[in-house]
């Protein structure tokens, strides 16, 4: 299968999985960004500590990963801003320079009306975070974002690994044939598919329950053609 280029990225991090998965990445020499959330990292902050020292990029995912169209202006202030003191102060404790600020919505929920998301974007902007120039991306939906001078980082290929149960459920075996089945499927309508030309811009999460099955989604888009490069 042809290869081309794609960027990973992960979110609603940090997982009681996070290390185990850092190290697959890096066994596989894949940098991600990894997106996330306050409170779990504020609970696991070695594991972003771990994580930096490997190489890998965490994003701001917000604090608790509410839905943005539903917050006041100052409530979603305040969700990106401590999530932001916090990823500073775990650079500072890995001695690692923070390269990019990079934010990304919970539930891609960004837009209550036209002024409140333009004064999140206004908001983002001026605290530094950036949309990083990708070449190469042909996804109609990232393209918009990038049109509509959006922050946020969108992407162009979900893997909807959020959908699996734990690897112990009997639904387990069904829902990855599922997921990995996504990916050969032509439906770009439906989302599916990796066949198309472009370069790719994959979410994954970072979920405690998922376990090792997140490394067999992993390894169902490297089989696919996928070739991971660093984003920054």
């Amino acid at each position: 299968m042809p290869t081309k280029s794609a960027h990973l990225t992960i979110d609603d991090s940090a997982s009681n999985q996070m290390d185990l998965r850092v190290l697959e990445l890096a066994r596989r020499g894949i940098q991600a960004v990894w997106f996330c959330r306050g409170d779990h990292l504020a609970a696991r902050p070695a594991a972003g500590i771990h994580a930096l020292h490997a190489g890998q990029i965490l994003g701001n995912h917000s604090w608790d990963h509410p839905k943005f169209s539903t917050l006041t202006l100052d409530q979603a202030r305040d969700q990106i801003d401590r999530t932001d003191a916090l990823l500073d102060s775990i650079h500072r404790k890995a001695g690692v320079e923070r390269k990019i600020k990079l934010f990304r919505f919970p539930y891609e929920d960004r837009i209550g009306s036209a002024e409140h998301h333009g004064a999140l974007q206004e908001f983002l902007r001026s605290r530094g975070f950036v949309l990083p120039d990708i070449e190469g991306v042909e996804h109609q939906g990232f393209l918009q974002h990038v049109a509509e001078n959006d922050v946020s980082l969108f992407w162009t290929y979900d893997t909807e690994d959020w959908t699996l149960p734990s690897p112990d459920s009997p639904d387990a075996g069904r829902k990855l044939a599922s997921v990995l089945e996504r990916m050969e499927r032509d439906d770009p309508q439906a989302g599916c598919g990796l066949a198309r030309t472009g370069r790719e811009v994959v979410i994954m999460h970072d979920h405690d329950h998922t376990a090792g099955l997140w490394q067999v989604v992993l390894q169902g888009l490297l089989s696919r053609g996928l070739q991971f490069v660093p984003l920054v």
